[in-house]
């Protein structure tokens, strides 16, 4: 017990001393062109919309603080933000969906992806968007899991990006506010209000219960659901940062709270539920902020109808080794049930422990507010299922650029 408080000890004292937030914004390549790579790359692509908003596009069109201008400046928000910041959201993340994630899935699998269909959102028009795949000859229920909720997995990797960025500044940037309804809301909200039987959540519990038997029905997964979207604090702040801050307000962006412990700690809690090839994984996570620093530990276990399994997951962002290079570092282990797919036509067999630890080093180069630099990402992962990554084990490789642009706009 005292070498534990020792260590814990230590590794306060050292973010205290080496830590200072600062979020970034990701353009990198791995090869398997997976989730994190899509994550990533779409965080940048609305960060670099969010610079270019600041910049261009004025909050008012009517400078005079009149009641006229009291009605037409909100209007004149409200109606940029329909048609530009909801129509882009809705693409980048229902293509992220369909694309990095059932077609991901797919690919992984040995299949192919035949098409995707995007349909414009209501009330453009009723439509649901949709992917058609070209399924391997050999194909395990497990894989049709995986891909079943391939689509809010990749989802919930781009949240969790925006996340951390958002608590790493404590601000939140109304251009990412749909972006985060839409993406960490996508598994819960489309369990929660799709009750169409071709949808994704349908067909997940129809698999499961062929899978184990009857063991999971629909309303317990909405009840899931419901407080999943309701638990989450930055689902408040994203409606608050969209509709009121901005369109009432004409603000581009607004603090966030989190809970204070003390004078340098401060803490978030949040619920979620997480679709996984053996059942749904019910994760309880804790971000912690020392000093600037973002900590995230997270538990989670599965639905108690379900084959045993547990996950304890741990990120750490921003160990400034020096003025320019910085330290994320992510790890996790857990307890699963038997998982078997194919890859390369050969069936493989997963159960039991295993884990997943992941380091990224970012050299930065600060210039007039702005962050530019370079970013590299290794890693390892054994066999198993970790959100976002491969079921087989290997390395993980990704790299690329970092940047942080400062914004012009209050």
């Amino acid at each position: 017990m005292k070498k534990t408080k020792l260590i814990i000890t230590i590794f306060l004292l050292l973010t205290t001393i080496l830590g200072k937030a600062q979020s970034r914004y990701n353009v990198i390549y791995e090869k398997q062109l997976g989730q994190n790579f899509a994550g990533e790359n779409i965080n940048a692509g609305f960060h670099l919309l969010d610079y270019a908003d600041s910049l261009f596009i004025p909050k008012k069109i009517i400078k005079t603080e009149n009641n006229f201008a009291k009605v037409i400046n909100p209007v004149f928000r409200f109606s940029k933000l329909f048609l530009s910041n909801y129509l882009i959201t809705d693409y980048a993340m229902t293509m992220n969906h369909e694309r990095f994630g059932h077609g991901y899935r797919m690919l992984e699998a040995g299949g192919s992806i035949d098409k995707i269909v995007y349909n414009m959102p209501p009330p453009f028009n009723n439509e649901f968007s949709y992917i058609y795949l070209d399924y391997p000859s050999d194909f395990t229920n497990q894989q049709e899991l995986l891909m079943l909720l391939g689509g809010s997995e990749t989802n919930l990797v781009s949240s969790d990006i925006m996340r951390k960025n958002i608590l790493l500044d404590e601000r939140f940037n109304y251009n990412f506010g749909l972006a985060y309804l839409y993406g960490s809301n996508d598994m819960p909200g489309y369990t929660a209000f799709v009750s169409n039987p071709f949808g994704d959540p349908i067909r997940y519990i129809q698999a499961i219960n062929y899978e184990y038997g009857p063991v999971l029905t629909r309303d317990k997964m909405r009840t899931y659901s419901f407080i999943a979207i309701l638990t989450d604090p930055l689902n408040f702040y994203a409606f608050k940062s969209v509709f009121y801050d901005y369109i009432i307000k004409g603000r581009h962006s607004s603090r966030i709270g989190m809970i204070k412990l003390s004078n340098k700690l401060k803490y978030l809690p949040r619920f979620r539920f997480e679709y996984t090839p053996y059942g749904p994984e019910l994760v309880y996570q804790n971000y912690f902020k020392l000093n600037s620093k973002l900590m995230l530990f997270s538990f989670s276990h599965s639905d108690p109808d379900l084959p045993k399994s547990w996950r304890v997951l741990a990120n750490i962002w921003n160990i400034k080794l020096s003025n320019q290079i910085s330290l994320n570092l992510s790890g996790q282990i857990w307890d699963q049930p038997n998982i078997k797919f194919y890859q390369n036509d050969k069936l493989i067999t997963s159960e039991g422990f295993g884990g997943q630890f992941i380091s990224t080093v970012n050299y930065d180069i600060s210039k007039n507010k702005n962050l530019y630099g370079f970013t590299l990402q290794l890693g390892y992962k054994s066999t198993g299922y970790a959100i976002g990554e491969k079921l087989n084990k290997g390395l993980i490789i990704r790299g690329g650029l970092t940047f942080k642009l400062g914004n012009k706009s209050p």
